[in-house]
């Protein structure tokens, strides 16, 4: 079983973050695409981000870096079906669901509070977060409720197998929907920099949006990219 990654031009934004999770905020911050667009090359990727492909060895470096810490993560590719579950469900859908109850209350907030100060950024954050929630909570209940039952059946016959095609290929839509979203939420806030007129409430929005946003990108990458890859190979 392949424990480590040889990163080079041709290797995947999925493979990348699958091995090396750790480079992820490194991406978010570059705004590279890895959860929806986790097929593409890291050479395209850099290439279409405008950088140079020098970029590659100083990955390359953190790589190394990351594999002589002292605890390294256990790759998510060890796992099984039910464990990779377990994981999604407690380290993803668990805090992300507290993240998006707590925003949900905040943004209301500051959109009674702040509004006369720019109307046209709180009406379309607050519209843009709501659509968020709405197809986070849809998505949720889709996979928790039939996608992650039906994984974890000891065995599955062919019907199940094509159902659970099906289904991974209606919910990888849905991911892409969820990270147009949150793209465009990224945009509205200018990468989460909170306005002059901005009070803490406020800039406690724009952390969590920041916090949710980065867990959600991982949170794709690692079923676009590891669990639901395994039901098309």
């Amino acid at each position: 079983m392949q424990t480590t990654l040889d990163i080079t031009p041709e290797t995947t934004l999925g493979e990348l973050v699958t091995f090396f999770p750790a480079i992820s905020s490194q991406l978010n911050a570059l705004q590279i695409d890895y959860c929806c667009q986790g097929e593409r090359s890291l050479k395209t990727a850099l290439q279409d981000a405008g950088l140079a492909l020098d970029f590659i060895e100083k990955i390359r470096e953190d790589y190394q870096t990351f594999l002589k810490q002292a605890a390294p993560e256990v790759l998510i590719t060890e796992l099984s079906d039910a464990q990779l579950v377990d994981l999604i469900l407690h380290v993803h859908h668990q805090p992300e669901r507290v993240l998006w109850k707590e925003l949900d209350e905040l943004v209301n907030k500051i959109l009674l509070v702040h509004f006369q100060h720019d109307p046209q950024l709180l009406l379309q954050l607050h519209r843009q977060f709501s659509l968020l929630k709405l197809e986070l909570e849809q998505h949720f209940t889709k996979e928790e409720k039939i996608l992650f039952p039906l994984l974890q059946q000891p065995s599955k016959t062919e019907a199940d197998c094509a159902q659970l095609k099906q289904l991974i290929q209606e919910l990888e839509m849905e991911h892409e929907a969820a990270g147009q979203l949150v793209k465009q939420i990224i945009q509205l806030t200018g990468h989460f920099s909170p306005p002059d007129f901005a009070c803490p409430t406020m800039k406690l929005v724009y952390a969590k949006l920041h916090q949710l946003t980065d867990d959600l990108f991982l949170h794709i990458a690692k079923e676009n990219s590891v669990l639901f890859k395994r039901y098309f190979s």
